[in-house]
């Protein structure tokens, strides 16, 4: 008879509602709806504070809707795991695919950004910045524990679990991925602004040092993402869409065709490379996965989960 793990059900509900706080925070900020918790919302804060890499507004609606409802996804997958059991046990626990520090960062990476909401709204921008960048900081390492206790049971589901294995991938991983990549760009951003109106930098010159930041590590993780971690992210394909997205909507609100500017020119040659990156992404991934299957040459792995 297989039991059930009383604490880690808590674990799971306290997470869910944290997130779901976070959520209910920043649909309270990003609506102005004051409630007596925000002075303002953040849209507006974004546009006293606008720089030439500041996407325009529907840029920030989209992503978050689609970050907040996929998230939500992964979470329905999870609790889902609560009534299903397996051969050895019930799917929440065995395999253990998110175990307990998934969690914990994950609530901290919340805390994080309702942190943020709260600084951010007062207008402290340093303060805000070091809370914003905790956000994708907290994410990577949320990430590398997915990605390691994945690969650590991915023989088994591949065997036994596939529509498991492949729904942890889709929902659970590119979601998160997707949070992670847009937090760090927001981040770049909110950087650009602190170096313009803390630390007496021009905004071109700001601007100019973020999207070349953002050069390197889209550079960067294409290196490693294809050639030193394929066997545990070959499947994490939403990096480059919403790096093509913010990019789109910077254009969107800044670029002027009959003088585009510097950075205007950088803008629209990053989005030509993100776009270039994800195409190639892609094909090497159909590539490699009809060429070179993840767990086909893997004998010397348990056949049972090894988390």
């Amino acid at each position: 008879m297989f039991e059930h793990n009383v604490y880690k059900i808590i674990l799971i509900f306290l997470a869910l509602a944290v997130y779901t706080l976070m959520v209910a925070f920043n649909a309270i900020a990003g609506a102005g709806l004051k409630r007596n918790i925000f002075l303002q919302s953040v849209g507006n804060i974004s546009n006293k504070y606008n720089t030439e890499f500041t996407p325009a507004g529907w840029t920030f609606t989209l992503i978050w809707n689609v970050i907040f409802f996929w998230q939500f996804l992964w979470f329905g997958y999870v609790l889902s795991g609560l009534c299903r059991r397996s051969e050895l046990g019930w799917m929440y626990l065995k395999p253990n695919v998110f175990p307990v520090p998934f969690y914990l960062v994950w609530i901290l990476n919340n805390v994080f950004n309702i942190g943020w909401l709260f600084l951010w709204d007062r207008e402290y921008l340093i303060p805000a910045l070091v809370f914003l960048g905790a956000i994708p900081f907290t994410n990577y390492i949320v990430l590398f524990i997915s990605y390691r206790s994945l690969y650590l049971n991915g023989d088994w589901l591949q065997t036994q679990h596939k529509v498991d294995l492949w729904l942890i991938r889709i929902l659970a991983q590119n979601g998160i991925a997707f949070y992670t990549t847009w937090t760090t760009i927001a981040c770049l951003l909110n950087f650009s602004v602190c170096l313009t109106y803390n630390g007496g930098i021009t905004s071109s010159t700001s601007v100019t040092v973020a999207l070349a930041i953002l050069a390197f590590e889209m550079v960067l993780w294409f290196c490693l993402e294809n050639f030193l971690f394929d066997k545990y992210v070959r499947y994490t394909v939403t990096v480059y869409p919403i790096v093509i997205l913010a990019l789109s909507g910077a254009l969107d609100k800044n670029f002027i065709t009959s003088d585009p500017g510097q950075n205007g020119i950088f803008t629209a040659v990053l989005l030509a490379v993100a776009c270039a990156a994800f195409a190639l992404r892609l094909v090497l991934v159909i590539w490699k996965h009809v060429k070179y299957p993840l767990y086909e040459s893997m004998s010397n792995k348990s056949s049972i989960p090894l988390s």
